[in-house]
């Protein structure tokens, strides 16, 4: 391929060594020089094409270290997204014409509501639900996807009833006249979800494929899709055999799938240019907006504390033998008592890390000092999402009280405590994955309303930048691919 030179720009490489360039050089789609101008245009021949920057900036391209990829792309294709919807009676308008739009459905499905922007705050049961339909099962996902609610016909083809056992690490809720709510959290989800249709290969490819182009618009190069069945495994690796993917992309299979006491084996390593799997993802808890997150105090005028989705020694048990695999284990942990729970089987473990193999937290929302201070002295890297607090800042004023508010995604201090931060989104669990809003959330703090969320944890440009890139790639184990 012909060789390409830019110059006369302003290049924000993110090495320490060299921070900023003006010029660089391409070859078969790779750098091969970046420098200053006089530098790389002596790199040129006969058949370079020589491109003026105009003194325009140039940034790396991103690195999304946690976006659920296929999801991002089901919402764009074979799901109703609600992400926006006002009220109750907007939802079920919505969810109603889609309905009646796509009657070839064997399930209406639709993501996205947030009963924080509800007048009544209130989040729907099977009663709202059935007014849509009782002949066809019909199932939302909540913004956070660790809470759904179904209508009477989904109850049915589940075969639950008020009677039924409630999973470990879930919540079955009742109407007060003690029948089903159809509304369930975190693992008492699956036994919903266990029954709607798995999409077929080809749809699966359809949806990464929809969401890999919206990520090259936005100079989204690497992302990690951080939990994936088997067949969704095995779709990604097909299309990067065949040569459909053209970004970089790390995944992480899980260990325990919802509503079920099967534990998946472990997967087999895979690298290639564009696909790698060497990670194993665990949920501890749930969601702050959704109040799931474990918290050591309830949640602001509740009673409630969240859920703890783990018995500490299955997880341990689990995690070390992942861990003496090979794989880096990835653990979502949110809530304080459930980062302290991670942290403490990571300690534990950290005697047999022969591989010094560096761990992740994602999320990270409510670490206390002496977690940060863990994390640093054992290397574990924190997946941060800056823009939760623009997209979900309102659910963190409603349910938190001041002591967590203010210290909620603390990004500062993990950078205070030496530890590696990696930017990501979370997406579809927020509508706006593009970078540049995540960066200015880091940097403004600010929700949907303006209002500001502990200024003192606002970072900087350059360090919000570097999350985005070189701390993602280290979240990863990449580092040494740059």
């Amino acid at each position: 391929m012909q060789r390409q030179i830019y110059y006369n720009g302003n290049i924000l490489t993110q090495d320490k060594r060299k921070p900023k360039a003006t010029a660089f050089a391409l070859e078969n789609k790779k750098y091969i020089a970046v420098g200053n101008d006089n530098d790389i245009l002596q790199l040129k021949n006969d058949e370079t094409e020589i491109i003026d920057l105009q003194n325009k900036t140039v940034l790396p391209g991103f690195n999304d270290a946690h976006i659920h990829i296929w999801k991002v792309g089901n919402l764009m294709t074979y799901t109703l997204d609600l992400r926006g919807v006002q009220s109750v009676e907007e939802m079920l308008d919505k969810i109603n014409d889609y309905h009646k739009n796509n009657p070839q459905l064997k399930w209406i499905q639709a993501r996205g509501f947030n009963e924080a922007n509800f007048p009544d705050k209130r989040i729907p049961n099977k009663n709202d639900l059935d007014k849509i339909t009782t002949e066809k099962p019909i199932c939302v996902t909540r913004t956070c996807a660790h809470q759904i609610v179904v209508n009477s016909k989904a109850l049915e083809i589940a075969e639950l009833s008020k009677s039924t056992q409630t999973p470990a690490g879930g919540e079955i809720k009742l109407l007060p006249n003690g029948e089903l709510a159809g509304h369930f959290t975190e693992t008492a989800i699956g036994l919903i979800l266990n029954k709607i249709p798995k999409y077929s290969k080809e749809e699966l490819r359809t949806m990464v494929l929809a969401a890999q182009n919206e990520f090259i618009k936005l100079g989204i190069t690497s992302a990690t899709d951080p939990a994936v069945d088997k067949e969704l495994l095995e779709v990604y690796k097909e299309m990067d055999k065949n040569g459909q993917l053209k970004i970089r992309i790390n995944l992480f299979p899980i260990r325990i799938p919802d509503g079920t006491n099967k534990i998946y084996p472990l997967p087999e390593f895979y690298s290639s240019e564009h696909l790698k799997v060497n990670t194993i993802k665990f949920f501890a808890d749930g969601g702050l907006s959704g109040k799931t997150a474990a918290l050591k105090n309830p949640y602001k005028d509740s009673s409630e504390y969240g859920v703890l989705r783990l018995e500490k020694e299955n997880f341990k048990k689990l995690t070390k033998e992942s861990q003496d695999a090979g794989f880096r284990i990835a653990t979502h942990a949110i809530g304080d008592a459930a980062i302290e729970m991670v942290l403490e089987v990571l300690n534990e473990i950290s005697v047999s890390n022969k591989n010094n193999i560096n761990h992740r937290i994602e999320h990270l929302g409510l670490p206390s000092e002496h977690d940060l201070w863990l994390m640093k002295e054992l290397n574990i890297s924190a997946v941060m999402q800056p823009v939760f607090i623009y997209e979900l800042g309102k659910n963190f004023k409603e349910y938190l009280n001041d002591e967590y508010l203010n210290y909620v995604y603390p990004a500062k201090s993990v950078l205070e405590h030496g530890i590696n931060l990696a930017f990501s989104t979370d997406a579809p669990v927020v509508k706006d994955f593009n970078p540049l809003t995540n960066i200015q959330s880091a940097m403004n703090r600010k929700d949907t309303t303006g209002f500001e969320i502990e200024a003192s944890q606002k970072i900087n440009f350059n360090d919000a930048l570097y999350a985005y890139t070189i701390g993602s790639a280290i979240a990863n184990g990449d580092e040494k691919e740059i």
